[in-house]
C-alpha cells in the first residue's frame, strides 16, 4: 500500500466525524437563526414602534399643556410635528402583528388616536383665553391620552414576554446542543489520536532510522545505509538514500587528491611571492600566510596585526568597506626588522562571495623601501630647487617692478608691454615656486598646521564672502547649502580657506556662462562634517577621476593656468587636518570636490 492510500485510509473516519459534527452544527445554526429572527424581526421592530408612540403621544400631550400654560405657538407646533410620528409607528405595528390579541390592542390605538385628533381640534378652536380649554383637557383630553399610552405600554409588554419566551428557547436548544456537541467532539478526539498514533508509528519508525543515518552522513560518516521495510514512498526514499551515500563514498574517494593538489598548488603559489601575505578569516583570524610572511612576523616578533594601522584596515574591509589600495607612499608603514628599517605598502583586499558577504581578507605588504627613499630624495629636490629658485626670482620681480614705477627712467610703449608680460609670468612662476614648498613642507612633515575650533556656519559664510567676487565677475552665481545646527571644526583657516579657493576657483574655471556653484556643508555621519563645491561644468572622466589629486595632473593639457599642483596641496591640507578628500563627477553633469572634516564633541 503507498503511504498517500495510508494516509487516505486513517484520515476517512476522522472525516466522516468531521461532516456529521459539521452538519449537526448547520442544522442548529439554522434553528438558533430561526429564534433569534423571531425576537429581532417580529417583536423588536413592535416593540421599538409602541415606545415610539407612547413618547410621541407624551409630546403631543406636551403641547396641549404648552397652550394652556400661554405657550399657544409652541405648543401648536410641538403637537403638529409629533402627529406624523405618531401615526408612521401606528402603521409600522399594524403591519408587523404576529400574536394573538396585538391586532385587536393596534385597532384599539387608532380609533383612540382619530377621537384625540378631533377633541385637539374642538381645543385648539377656543380663544387661549376662554376656561372651557381648561375643561376640554382634563376632562376629555388627558383620559384619552393615559388611555391610548396604557394600550400602546399593553403592546410593548405583549411582545416583550414573547421574546423573553423565544430567548428562553433558544437559550435551552443551545444548552441541548452544546452537550451533544462536547460528547461527539470527545468521541472524534479519541478516535482519531488512537488512529493517528498507529498512523505515525507506521511512518516516524523508519523516517527516524532515515534521519539518524542523514545525520551520521553530514557528520561525514559515509558508510551508512537504510534497511528498505516498505515499498511505499518512505521505502522508496530509503533506497535512494542507500544509492547517495554510495556515489558520495565514490566522489570522496575521487575528489580526496584532488583536494590534496589543488592545496599544493595554492601552497606553492603562495610561497612564490617575495611579498608577505596573509589571509583572514571573518573572525579576524590568520588563516593562510606564505614564507615571505613567516620571515616577516619572525623579524618583527609578534602579530602582523600589532603594526597600526594594519589593524583598522582588515578590520573595516570585513566589515564591507572598499579594498584599501594607497596609490602614495604616504601610507607605507616603518618595519623595523633584522637587516634594518624598511617601509611596506599595505594592500588589504576583500573575498567575496556570489552575494558580496565577506568571505574574508588578504594582506599583502609590499616592500618601497627604495621608492620611499628615492621620493624623499625627489622631494628634498624640489623643496631644496624651489628655494634656492626663489631668491633670485624675488630680485628680477623687484627689478620689474621697478622699471614698470619709471624710477629710473621713461618707458616706451613696446618696453612696458615686455616688462608687463615679464612681471605676469614671473608671478606665476613665483606662485609655481610657492605651491612646490608647500608641496614639499607636506610630504616632508614639515608643514605647520596651526589649528583653532571655528563655527561650520561661521566657516563656509566667510568662504561665500570672500569668493562671491570672483564668482560674480563671471556671470555665476553662487548658491549656499547649509544643514542646520552643525558643530564646529578644528582648522587653520589660512589652508583650508587655500583649499576652498582651489575648488571655487576651478568651478568658476569649468563651468558655463549663467551657472550655478553650489557652495555645502552638512554632517557626514557622526563625527565629521562634509564641505562640498558643486559646478554645472562638463565634467571628469571617470577613468580620470582617481588621478585628479596626483601631482602634476591636469584633465586637459590646454590654456595656461595653473601646473597641476593645486589639488595636490588641498589633499595634503586636508589630510593634514585628519579629513578625506575626494570628486564625485559624471561626464556631462558636473563636478562635486568634497572634503570631510572631523567635528568637535
Amino acid at each position: 500500500m503507498t503511504l498517500n492510500r495510508r494516509l487516505l485510509f486513517g484520515l476517512t473516519p476522522l472525516l466522516l466525524i468531521f461532516l456529521g459534527v459539521g452538519i449537526y452544527a448547520i442544522h442548529l445554526f439554522s434553528r438558533l437563526g430561526g429564534a433569534i429572527d423571531v425576537i429581532l424581526r417580529e417583536n423588536y421592530a413592535s416593540v421599538v414602534a409602541s415606545q415610539n408612540m407612547k413618547e410621541a403621544a407624551e409630546r403631543m400631550d406636551s403641547g396641549l399643556l404648552f397652550a394652556l400654560n400661554g405657550e399657544e405657538q409652541k405648543g401648536r407646533d410641538l403637537f403638529k410635528q409629533s402627529i406624523p410620528v405618531f401615526e408612521k409607528n401606528s402603521d409600522i405595528e399594524s403591519k408587523n402583528i404576529t400574536l394573538p390579541g396585538e391586532g385587536d390592542l393596534e385597532t384599539k390605538i387608532e380609533q383612540l388616536h382619530t377621537h384625540y385628533l378631533k377633541l385637539a381640534d374642538k381645543f385648539f378652536a377656543l380663544p387661549p383665553s376662554d376656561p372651557g380649554r381648561r375643561a376640554i383637557y382634563f376632562n376629555e383630553l388627558l383620559p384619552t391620552f393615559t388611555e391610548v399610552k396604557e394600550t400602546a405600554g399593553q403592546i410593548l409588554e405583549l411582545n416583550q414576554n414573547n421574546m423573553v419566551f423565544a430567548n428562553n428557547q433558544a437559550r435551552e436548544l443551545s444548552r441541548g446542543s452544546s452537550r451533544f456537541m462536547v460528547v461527539a467532539l470527545f468521541g472524534g478526539l479519541v478516535t482519531a489520536t488512537i488512529i493517528a498514533y498507529f498512523l505515525a508509528q507506521s511512518i516516524t519508525r523508519p523516517m527516524a532510522n532515515l534521519t539518524e543515518s542523514a545525520q551520521q552522513l553530514g557528520e561525514g560518516n559515509l558508510n551508512q545505509h537504510v534497511p528498505v521495510v516498505s515499498q511505499d514512498e518512505v521505502g522508496r526514499l530509503a533506497e535512494a538514500f542507500n544509492k547517495m551515500a554510495a556515489r558520495l563514498r565514490a566522489y570522496r574517494q575521487s575528489t580526496t587528491d584532488q583536494i590534496l593538489r589543488a592545496q599544493q598548488v595554492t601552497d606553492s603559489a603562495l610561497r612564490a611571492f617575495p611579498d608577505p601575505i596573509f589571509v583572514f578569516s571573518p573572525e579576524k583570524e590568520i588563516q593562510l600566510q606564505n614564507a615571505a610572511a613567516d620571515d616577516f612576523v619572525q623579524h618583527l616578533g609578534g602579530n602582523v596585526l600589532l603594526l597600526d594601522p594594519l589593524s583598522s584596515y582588515v578590520d573595516e574591509s570585513l566589515k564591507g568597506a572598499a579594498d584599501f589600495q594607497p596609490t602614495s607612499f604616504d601610507k607605507a608603514i616603518l618595519v623595523n626588522s633584522g637587516t634594518g628599517e624598511k617601509f611596506y605598502l599595505p594592500r588589504v583586499l576583500a573575498m567575496r562571495g556570489e552575494t558580496e558577504t565577506v568571505l574574508g581578507v588578504v594582506l599583502a605588504l609590499q616592500e618601497v623601501t627604495r621608492f620611499r627613499v628615492a621620493d624623499d630624495v625627489k622631494t628634498d629636490l624640489i623643496a631644496t630647487v624651489s628655494h634656492e629658485l626663489k631668491t633670485p626670482l624675488t630680485s628680477m620681480q623687484m627689478a620689474v617692478y621697478l622699471l614698470l614705477e619709471e624710477k629710473i627712467g621713461p618707458l616706451n610703449p613696446k618696453q612696458t608691454e615686455l616688462l608687463l608680460a615679464a612681471r605676469t609670468n614671473s608671478d606665476r612662476l613665483f606662485e609655481m615656486i610657492e605651491d612646490l614648498l608647500d608641496l614639499a613642507r607636506f610630504e616632508g612633515g614639515a608643514a605647520l598646521i596651526d589649528k583653532k575650533p571655528v563655527s561650520s556656519h561661521e566657516l563656509i559664510g566667510e568662504v561665500a564672502k570672500h569668493e562671491k567676487e570672483l564668482v560674480t565677475s563671471r556671470g555665476l552665481h553662487l548658491q549656499i547649502e547649509e544643514e542646520p545646527h552643525l558643530p564646529a571644526v578644528m582648522v587653520s583657516r589660512p589652508r583650508i580657506d587655500q583649499v576652498f579657493a582651489n575648488f571655487i576657483s576651478n568651478a568658476v574655471r569649468h563651468s558655463p556662462a549663467g551657472g550655478t556653484i553650489k557652495l555645502t556643508a552638512a554632517r557626514e555621519g557622526e563625527k565629521a562634517v562634509r564641505f562640498a563645491v558643486k559646478d554645472e561644468g562638463s565634467g571628469i572622466p571617470r577613468e580620470l577621476s582617481r588621478k585628479i589629486f596626483d601631482k602634476f595632473f591636469r584633465v586637459s593639457e590646454t590654456g595656461n593656468e595653473g601646473v597641476g599642483l593645486g589639488l595636490s596641496i588641498a589633499r595634503e591640507v586636508v589630510l593634514a587636518h585628519g579629513g578625506h578628500i575626494g570628486v564625485e563627477s559624471d561626464e556631462g553633469k558636473g563636478s562635486e570636490f568634497f572634503f570631510t572634516l572631523p567635528a568637535l564633541a
